[in-house]
């Protein structure tokens, strides 16, 4: 499932369903445009029923939940008529936006190649370098198999993250930008 931002918002989802709640506030809120006079327009009771009689059954079209996270979720195809129903405009913004989180999405884990395995060599090397940092002068250094495997995953973490940020730009704009958004600070701006 895509993760979608619009406007620099999050949509909120559940069970594989997007947030009609979080988009109608995206749209501006208008009260015309409230999820639930979208739902009772014939032409949406038409579309969940060819939707729910469809043979894709993975998820139902709507599900109404209550409490914290409460609100009307629904799935992609109804997010899609539900902007086409506000206006050309925010229809298009949803369209690229479902597009903008197609092509950010990760590649599957069992897609994803593993970082070449350290030499031993290199591990000397490496166990010799933190050796020295740490001043240690004699030639033999002892390090636990624990320290060592601890040392080698953060270097494989970095290595993911370097790899994610070559690989996506945006998703550092992104979380920069969420960043922002949630501490209410603008970094490097006077």
């Amino acid at each position: 499932m895509a993760h979608l931002m619009i406007a620099s918002k999050d949509i909120r989802t559940l069970d594989g369903l997007y947030s009609l709640n979080d988009l109608h506030k995206v749209s501006g809120a208008s009260k015309k445009h409230q999820p639930a006079n979208f739902l009772r327009l014939e032409t949406t009771q038409e579309l969940i029923a060819e939707i729910e009689n469809s043979s894709d059954l993975r998820n139902l079209a709507v599900n109404k939940t209550q409490g914290r996270n409460g609100g009307t979720y629904v799935c992609k195809e109804l997010v899609y008529a539900y902007a086409m129903w506000i206006s050309p405009k925010f229809n298009l913004e949803v369209i690229r936006a479902f597009d903008q989180a197609q092509t950010e999405q990760p590649p599957e884990p069992s897609q994803q190649s593993l970082p070449n395995p350290i030499k031993d060599y290199e591990k000397l090397k490496l166990i010799n370098d933190v050796a020295k940092f740490l001043g240690i002068s004699e030639s033999i250094a002892v390090v636990s198999a624990t320290d060592i495997m601890d040392m080698v995953q953060t270097i494989r973490n970095y290595q993911q993250q370097l790899a994610k940020i070559q690989t996506s730009p945006a998703w550092v704009d992104q979380t920069i930008e969420r960043i922002k958004n949630v501490t209410g600070r603008h970094f490097g701006e006077g």
